[in-house]
C-alpha cells in the first residue's frame, strides 16, 4: 500500500506553496505525534474548511502533503498527518492507520489488525479540535481523503464522526474487515478505485504481502453498495463516462447515487485498468485531486444538453440492452448514440423501420439515442 508521489505538472507549484507548509508535533496520548499544516493567509468570509490527507502504508506526511489541493482551494486549512509504525512479528511494515485492516487465518498468524489499540481516529480529531479553537474554522465544511490505507481510515472516519465530518473521498482503500459499519450520521462519501489495482484488489480487497494474501476489507463495489444502502440512495446512478484523450489505456466512469429526500450522495469512479496509483491531468483523462476538490464543494459532472430533450416517440428493446437493440423509427431517419458526456458513439441511416444496432462494443451505462432530433434513454448493461 506504499506510493511516493511524482506529480510533474505542479513541481513548481508546490515548492512556493510548501513554503507556507509547516511541519507540526502533538502530544497524544503519551506519544509525539506529527502532522504537516498549511494554513491561509486569509479566507473571504473569514472561516475556512479543513481538509485532512491521510497517507498510504508506509508513506510519511511530507510526502503526501504534495497533492496540490492548495492551488484548487487556497482559503482552506489542510492537514496531513502521519501514522505510526506498525510491525508483524517482529518485522516492520511502515507507518500504518489503525484503520481497522487486517485478516483472519492468515497462514502461521491467525488473526492479524495492523495498529490495533493505536487511537489514530482521537489523534485526527484532536488536531480538528486544536483548529477549531485556534482559528475561525467552517464546522460545516470538514473533509477527509486518503489513499490505500488512508483511504481505510477515511471510511473509518465516515463511519465514526459523520457527527463532525462533512464528506470523504477514498483512493483504492476500502472499509476494513475490523471497522464495524455503524455510522454516527449521514455523510456524504466518493470511492475512486482502479479494476486492475494490484495491492488492494477491486473484487474483494485482497492484499498481497510476501507469499500471503489476506483479504483485508470490502470490495470496491461492496463498499459503495454498502453507503448507497445506508443512505436510502436512489439504485440508478447518475452515469458520467470522462472524456478519453490520454493514451493511457485507461477509461474513468463516474456514478453518482443521491437521496433526494436528504441531499446525501454515494459517488464512485471506477477505474478501467487502473492500478494502485494515484492519477493526475499530465498524464491521465482524470485528476484525482480536482475531482476530489469538485466533490468535496459539491461541483458535479453531469450529462448536459441531450438528457433534457428525452422523448418516448420511439420504440427501443430491450432497454436495458446488453449486446444488441433494435429500434423501432421512420425510414431514413439519421440515428445518432450519444454516452453520458454526449460524445457521438455511433451514427447511421436507419434503411427500414425496424433497425437491429450492435452495442456490444460499448461500456456500460446510459446513452441517448437520437432520432429527427429527439433524443431516447438508452441503458446497456451487462
Amino acid at each position: 500500500m506504499k506510493k511516493i508521489f511524482t506529480i510533474v505538472a505542479l513541481t513548481t507549484m508546490a515548492i512556493a506553496l510548501n513554503a507556507q507548509n509547516v511541519t507540526r508535533t502533538m502530544e497524544f496520548e503519551g506519544v509525539t505525534r506529527k502532522y504537516v499544516e498549511h494554513i491561509p493567509a486569509s479566507s473571504p468570509d473569514g472561516s475556512m474548511p479543513v481538509l485532512f490527507q491521510l497517507h498510504g502504508l508506509g508513506d510519511n506526511c511530507n510526502n503526501f502533503s504534495q497533492l496540490g489541493f492548495e492551488a484548487l482551494a487556497p482559503n482552506w486549512i489542510i492537514i496531513t498527518p502521519e501514522a505510526t509504525d506498525a510491525s508483524i512479528m517482529g518485522q516492520s511494515m511502515g507507518a500504518a492507520w489503525a484503520a481497522g485492516v487486517g485478516g483472519e487465518n492468515v497462514p502461521y498468524l491467525g488473526t492479524i489488525e495492523l495498529n490495533e489499540g493505536v487511537n489514530d481516529e482521537g489523534f485526527i480529531m484532536a488536531i480538528l479540535d486544536s483548529l477549531e479553537n485556534n482559528f475561525n474554522v467552517d464546522t460545516d465544511s470538514v473533509f477527509v481523503t486518503g489513499f490505500s490505507m488512508g483511504g481505510f481510515m477515511s471510511n473509518k472516519m465516515a463511519v465514526k464522526h459523520a457527527d463532525r465530518i462533512t464528506a470523504i473521498a477514498s483512493v483504492s482503500g476500502t472499509l476494513g474487515h475490523f471497522q464495524p459499519f455503524e455510522p454516527t450520521g449521514q455523510i456524504n462519501t466518493m470511492h475512486i478505485h482502479g479494476t486492475s489495482d494490484e495491492t488492494i484488489s477491486y473484487a474483494d480487497a485482497s492484499f498481497s504481502y510476501s507469499i500471503l494474501t489476506v483479504q483485508v476489507g470490502l470490495g470496491a463495489e461492496a463498499l459503495v453498495e454498502t453507503w448507497r444502502n445506508y443512505k436510502e440512495c436512489s439504485t440508478e446512478p447518475t452515469v458520467y463516462y470522462f472524456e478519453d484523450t490520454k493514451n493511457d489505456g485507461l477509461t474513468f466512469e463516474q456514478y453518482t447515487y443521491k437521496n433526494a429526500e436528504t441531499g446525501k450522495k454515494t459517488v464512485f469512479i471506477k477505474v478501467n485498468n487502473g492500478v494502485h496509483t494515484w492519477y493526475d491531468a499530465a498524464h491521465n483523462d482524470i485528476d484525482y485531486t480536482t475531482e476530489i476538490y469538485k466533490f468535496f464543494v459539491g461541483e458535479e459532472n453531469e450529462p448536459t444538453g441531450i438528457e433534457e430533450n428525452v422523448s418516448d416517440l420511439i420504440e427501443m428493446y430491450p432497454n436495458p440492452a446488453s449486446n444488441m437493440v433494435s429500434i423501432i423509427a421512420p425510414e431514413k431517419s439519421e440515428l445518432v448514440i450519444y454516452n453520458a458526456t454526449s460524445k457521438e458513439v455511433k451514427r447511421l441511416v436507419t434503411e427500414q423501420n425496424n433497425t437491429t444496432i450492435d452495442v456490444s462494443n460499448l461500456p456500460d451505462g446510459i446513452y441517448f439515442v437520437v432520432v429527427d432530433g429527439r433524443a431516447h434513454k438508452l441503458t446497456i448493461a451487462r
